[in-house]
């Protein structure tokens, strides 16, 4: 798969590369709580065009986990509930550090794989400018919006997890499409792969509720009324043979 880099309907990654590289985030995604994976997810969104790699802040941008703090810093209600450990230096001063271990030293200790996330999107980046199949411009603003997307899939995550725990399952949609059977199961055991947790009954209801819409289960004593009339000439004939 070569996708189109302008086309945002597909990944803006090389398929190989998001999976290497996914494996790596979901594992760092997976240790963060959502007060953090939520403003991680609007920094990546918010600030896709003014992300650089190997720097915390910029003066106006700077990398993932930089654009992350900056949403914090905007945001103070996460201070008031105590859901975080409060910074000891203020954001403007963030411009003179690499790396969130200097510029919020508590924070990082006690969310270590923060530093993990900062290390994909520099390395992915580092990796597509090797390559050389992306202009050079694209290259964080697609990393990043590569990342915003698996952010978003790990908060869905936490809900379905939420969910199973409380044994619910999530609503089914009203209408039925024929999906591709194939593709469908496996997505759900990739699913039950990243979460044990789910029974394939949730996992499947799971999925039916991300893409909108529930499979169309084959009725096994459907037939075709063409089939049905050539069926009927077929028994008149050996009807009428044994005569």
């Amino acid at each position: 798969m070569d996708p189109s880099w302008s086309d945002a309907s597909l990944s803006p990654l090389p398929s190989e590369l998001a999976r290497e590289r996914g494996a790596v985030l979901h594992r760092a995604l997976r240790t963060l709580p959502v007060a953090l994976l939520e403003p991680l997810l609007r920094g990546l969104r918010r600030h896709a065009d003014a992300l650089v790699p190997g720097h915390l802040a910029t003066g106006g941008g700077g990398c993932a986990v930089g654009m992350m703090l900056q949403e914090l810093a905007l945001d103070p209600s996460w201070q008031e509930e105590g859901a975080l450990p409060a910074p000891q230096r203020r954001w403007s001063s963030l411009r003179r550090y690499a790396s969130i271990y200097d510029s919020w030293p508590r924070l990082a200790a006690s969310y270590p794989r923060l530093h993990h996330v900062e290390i994909v999107f520099d390395v992915t980046c580092k990796r597509l400018r090797e390559d050389g199949e992306m202009e050079q411009e694209d290259i964080p603003r697609a990393v990043g919006l590569w990342m915003a997307a698996e952010t978003q899939s790990e908060i869905n995550m936490r809900h379905l997890e939420e969910e199973a725990e409380t044994g619910a399952t999530p609503p089914l949609p009203a209408r039925s499409v024929p999906l591709d059977a194939e593709l469908f199961e496996a997505t759900v055991e990739r699913l039950r792969q990243l979460r044990p947790g789910l029974s394939h009954a949730q996992a499947t209801a799971a999925v039916e509720s991300l893409i909108g819409a529930r499979r169309l289960e084959p009725d096994p004593l459907f037939m075709p009324s063409a089939w049905e009339n050539e069926l009927e000439l077929q028994r008149q004939r050996l009807a009428a043979t044994s005569r």
